[in-house]
């Protein structure tokens, strides 16, 4: 799936929101936000007269005008404008912030790159969970889980999964989903379970079985791959939406 859709923006949101941005701050042409968009998001090139046109459009909705110097067009935001911007900034800031402290903590624990967060103070929140979702595997991040703690224990309770995920990272997925993860797991052969008590059936432990630390690999790597790419874009993001 595309970064820019599952982030929740197409292209021509994000030149859109660089344009209010950055002609919040200074008369800017297109050749030079045409820059600005290359350098923020490399290897997404555009057409710089897609550029050009996303402007024209801005302007002909009231949120940009043009003035000309010397045969060059500079944009400047209008009052219009700053209010459309700061409605993009209450949707899309904070819950950008706050699901990156989330996956700068998990980029952290799968690569020990940079400096190492802050721990969570507080779980990811509610309204944000949903979001999350759509941009880290669920079910990637919740069997990534799994497996570590099954390469440093013989076994483990499923619960303890999700107190690792919250501890680690202020993220979990919902108990019921963690449970169809598991009972999935124990028919593909990745896991083997048992109760710790078979006649009340209440406690469940886990075991890791040779199957399960072979795609265990796998699960990292994909994990890896999702999270190092948004990442970098909600960065970006987030980037130029500070002032």
């Amino acid at each position: 799936m595309d970064t820019f859709k599952r982030i929740g923006f197409s292209v021509g949101d994000t030149v859109k929101l660089l344009w209010l941005h950055r002609s919040s701050e200074t008369e800017i042409n297109p050749k030079e936000l045409h820059d600005i968009y290359e350098n923020l998001f490399p290897g997404r090139d555009i057409a710089y007269d897609y550029v050009a046109r996303i402007a024209k459009k801005l302007e002909h909705d009231g949120y940009l005008q043009m003035t000309q110097v010397q045969h060059k067009k500079y944009y400047s935001i209008t009052t219009s404008g700053k209010e459309y911007l700061q409605r993009y900034e209450e949707l899309y800031y904070n819950k950008f912030v706050e699901i990156l402290k989330v996956i700068d903590r998990i980029y952290y624990y799968l690569t020990k790159d940079g400096q190492k967060p802050v721990p969570p103070e507080y779980p990811l929140q509610q309204e944000f969970r949903t979001y999350f979702s759509k941009l880290i595997s669920v079910k990637d991040m919740t069997r990534f889980m799994i497996f570590n703690l099954g390469s440093n224990r013989t076994e483990f309770y499923a619960a303890e999964v999700n107190e690792q995920l919250n501890e680690l990272f202020g993220w979990s997925p919902s108990n019921g989903y963690l449970y169809e993860i598991t009972r999935e797991m124990e028919a593909e052969g990745t896991i083997r379970g048992r109760w710790k008590e078979p006649e009340k059936r209440t406690v469940r432990l886990i075991q890791v079985t040779d199957e399960g630390e072979v795609f265990a690999k796998q699960i990292a790597s994909n994990l890896r791959e999702q999270v190092i790419n948004i990442r970098k874009y909600l960065r970006s993001f987030v980037d130029f939406l500070i002032k």
